[in-house]
């Protein structure tokens, strides 16, 4: 197992592993693909390497689409709130161009936006400046620290050594299992239920 696979396995999308996996104080492992795809959308936020943006949708409409699948407040109340992380991440200028026509960074910036709409518990990040240069994987990597600030649990998979390196926490991985497991910053994280493997 994999960085990778582990991360799956975390966020609910893989469910072939051993052992027991806790969200919010709820067992994954007995639910149904429904149940855990509510999970899903209702407690965590994606940030891929790809983006995954829809580009036949403009910025505002792809930011919206997990608040609006997730249908627990008005699409009006949707799009404020999708408005208000656009202009956090200064991309509100942007909302009404089509996805297509954005930078690299820009569409990594709205998939972080489309991230955070349904306020999730954690949001997990596969290799989120994979595809980026110095200059926007620095503020991705900012964006993070102040998400962080907030009190935004994020839990990063990448090979970066220097943006691992100025994380609070880094575990590394070979062979599918944690060889080393170090708090970089001093400060009080919360232990991490993995399932075995």
């Amino acid at each position: 197992m994999g960085k990778s696979t582990l991360l799956y396995i975390l966020s609910t999308m893989d469910t072939d592993y051993k052992g027991d996996l806790f969200i919010a104080g709820e067992r994954m492992g007995n639910k149904t693909g429904e149940q855990l795809a509510v999970v899903r959308n209702e407690k965590i936020g994606f940030v891929f390497q790809f983006h995954y943006l829809l580009p036949e949708f403009n910025v505002l409409r792809n930011v919206m689409l997990p608040g609006l699948k997730l249908g627990k407040i008005s699409q009006e109340e949707v799009e404020a709130q999708a408005m208000a992380h656009l202009k956090a991440l200064t991309l509100d200028q942007l909302a009404l161009r089509r996805a297509g026509q954005l930078s690299g960074g820009e569409k990594q910036r709205v998939a972080i936006a489309r991230a955070l709409i349904n306020q999730p518990l954690i949001i997990m990040c596969n290799e989120p400046t994979g595809n980026l240069d110095k200059k926007n994987t620095e503020i991705v990597f900012e964006i993070f620290s102040q998400l962080k600030s907030q009190g935004q649990t994020l839990l990063v998979v990448t090979h970066d050594n220097d943006f691992a390196s100025r994380t609070d926490r880094i575990n590394e991985m070979e062979d599918g299992k944690i060889i080393k497991d170090r708090t970089v910053r001093n400060q009080t994280l919360e232990n991490l239920n993995t399932p075995g493997g």
